[in-house]
């Protein structure tokens, strides 16, 4: 995978919904303008490799947890040039769990939250 890509760290396995409108309609039917429950704009979706024929559409794995086509201007690539922008995540685990994360994050000197997302950071392959 390619790490950089225009200066900023490529996330090239995942995009960002731009678009979820209805883009298939059968024969006979009227078109409605309706959003898509399977896709969220402004969610992250993981990609899929392409298969032999996909076409011009790419594989995404959406709310629904399956892969499926879509056509490939309904996202954008996912970069991390906006580094000001951050979110906070919670994660209920066994209290035990906690003490051994706590020893872990004491050991190497980080905050259990620097810890968490250097762990998850190489866990995913992303870019540091």
């Amino acid at each position: 995978m390619n790490k950089q890509e225009n200066g900023h760290a490529s996330l090239s396995r995942y995009v960002r919904c731009v678009n979820n409108k209805r883009f298939l309609f059968f024969k006979d039917e009227p078109r409605i303008d309706e959003a898509m429950c399977s896709l969220v704009i402004g969610q992250v979706y993981k990609r899929v490799p392409s298969e032999e024929n996909d076409g011009d559409l790419i594989r995404v794995i959406d709310e629904s947890g399956e892969d499926y086509l879509y056509p490939a201007h309904y996202f954008e690539p996912l970069t991390k040039a906006d580094d000001q922008a951050t979110a906070t995540l919670t994660a209920h685990v066994p209290a035990w769990l906690q003490g051994v994360l706590h020893a872990e994050a004491v050991a190497a000197d980080m905050s259990m939250s620097a810890l968490m997302r250097t762990w998850l950071t190489e866990r995913l392959d992303l870019p540091s």
